[in-house]
């Protein structure tokens, strides 16, 4: 198909401008020739079919709800891509009568060796977690395995597709390709059960794609879960403590003489009343982080990302203060570790200019994408907006720019061309360089010569109070207030 490697052709390059980076593992497992079903998570909408197509030398057909087809030029173009629309029954009223024909048309491309894409969800995967999948996936397979009596050698191949983060502009993208599935391993249950044989070959597809499916956001939460323990300590136990003390019954008083020989158990008890009380405040502590954390992010995730970047700017002045501290001591470090901090610091300073040249010029379309993808209320419009008016900012910046070039300047026509392809790697240098920093900030020298000891910690102090305000303020927005019983 000349036309679906031209389209692919055009998206790689677009790929390398939307994208930060695109990468995958695994792609060994699809095979180069023969029937196979790719079956991927959904997590970007109209995005992970155009990633997964850049990254798979074969010709993929996807097969995609029908409401995708409405708009006649565009429903053209999808089938001269080998797209194939699925009907449901909220869409038409004759679903059936049409998806027997979808069957045909996807037992044939099978029979023919050819590659069908599905997303097995049937919608946009969750934040964080892979919804419930449909049966479909299996039922294609097993019904073309079936019509060849085992002999037809179909497999599907599980995918995750990773994104960095879920606001898609700019972000990472990694895709992971799992070991096959052999079709025919179902065939003798399905046979004897096609309910039993389609309800377990879907559990064996959910269960490899949960394999390749970095829940990046649940790590992340985790972490974050982790890292506001070792703030707050058992302070958040200790509220809990103090509330089912005030609101439960005084403890009785004890006989001096059974208050004595509970003293001198203690001594040969490996545990202490308080020891235990303090592991009880520190569990609770960390599962009601945990309770507020994963609740917040399925109401407020704006919330939880202020949250955690407020939390990293407390962790950058801790290491300023220790860094501070340890300035003096530097030359009894290990030469290597100087040598690293050394050049962080040149880093920071040689490529600033750089950083900001491609901030000046790409912060506006930058800006102007992800304002107008922010506009659609579902995510897969969202995604499709942030990739189209993404697609069109950038080359609409670069053009004005290179126009006012060659008009306004006394650049030559290659001088104006060099400049304008200065521009999208230096918009990733800028890019890179804020992770780059935000990474490496404790080895930065620079950054801790105009801090004053005690204006660090008294700014510690603050930035802790401030925390752990906010959190509290994200528990009662999220679960209510911390109450003895939870």
């Amino acid at each position: 198909m000349k036309l679906y490697r031209a389209v692919i052709r055009f998206l790689r390059i677009i790929n390398q401008l939307y994208f930060v980076e695109i990468s995958s593992t695994g792609r060994e497992h699809v095979p180069e020739r023969g029937p196979v079903i790719l079956a991927a998570n959904h997590p970007g909408s109209i995005l992970d079919s155009i990633v997964l197509a850049t990254q798979v030398h074969r010709t993929i057909n996807y097969l995609a709800r029908s409401g995708l087809f409405r708009f006649r030029p565009l429903a053209a173009l999808f089938k001269r891509l080998g797209a194939v629309p699925i009907y449901r029954s909220h869409e038409t009223a004759d679903s059936m009568q049409r998806n027997e024909v979808v069957f045909a048309k996807v037992h044939e491309l099978l029979d023919a060796g050819g590659c069908i894409g599905i997303f097995p969800e049937g919608r946009n995967s969750p934040p964080t977690r892979i919804g419930p999948l449909r049966k479909g996936a299996a039922r294609i397979a097993l019904s073309a395995e079936a019509r060849h009596e085992g002999r037809l050698g179909l497999v599907v191949v599980p995918v995750g597709v990773n994104f960095e983060n879920r606001g898609f502009l700019m972000s990472a993208v990694l895709l992971r390709f799992g070991a096959p599935i052999e079709v025919s391993d179902y065939l003798e249950l399905y046979r004897r059960d096609p309910s039993l044989a389609l309800t377990r070959m879907t559990e064996d597809i959910k269960h490899a794609l949960n394999q390749q499916v970095l829940t990046i956001e649940d790590a992340r939460l985790g972490q974050l879960v982790d890292e506001l323990e070792t703030v707050f300590g058992d302070e958040l136990g200790r509220r809990f403590e103090g509330m089912a003390a005030s609101a439960g019954k005084a403890p009785p008083r004890q006989r001096p003489v059974k208050r004595w020989l509970w003293q001198m158990a203690a001594w040969y008890r490996r545990s202490t009343p308080e020891s235990s009380r303090a592991f009880q405040r520190r569990m609770h502590s960390r599962k009601y982080i945990r309770d507020v954390l994963v609740e917040a992010w399925q109401v407020e995730p704006r919330r939880v990302v202020a949250l955690r970047n407020r939390l990293e700017r407390y962790k950058d002045h801790l290491r300023q203060t220790e860094l501070r501290e340890a300035l003096g001591h530097a030359f009894d470090e290990p030469v290597k570790q100087r040598l690293i901090r050394l050049r962080m610091t040149l880093y920071s300073v040689l490529m600033a200019p750089f950083a900001l040249f491609g901030l000046i010029h790409n912060i506006v379309p930058y800006m102007l994408a992800r304002g107008l993808g922010r506009l659609g209320s579902d995510e897969a419009v969202r995604a499709f907006t942030l990739f189209g008016s993404g697609v069109l900012a950038f080359a609409g910046a670069y053009t004005l720019i290179g126009y006012g070039l060659w008009q306004h300047t006394e650049l030559s026509l290659p001088q104006t061309l060099f400049y304008i392809a200065a521009l999208p790697p230096t918009g990733f240098a800028a890019l890179r360089y804020r992770r780059n920093v935000l990474i490496y900030r404790d080895r930065i020298l620079i950054r801790t010569i105009f801090w004053d000891q005690r204006e660090l910690v008294d700014l510690l102090r603050r930035e802790r109070q401030v925390l752990h305000r906010e959190f509290l303020e994200l528990s009662d927005r999220t679960i209510g207030p911390e109450t003895p019983g939870n």
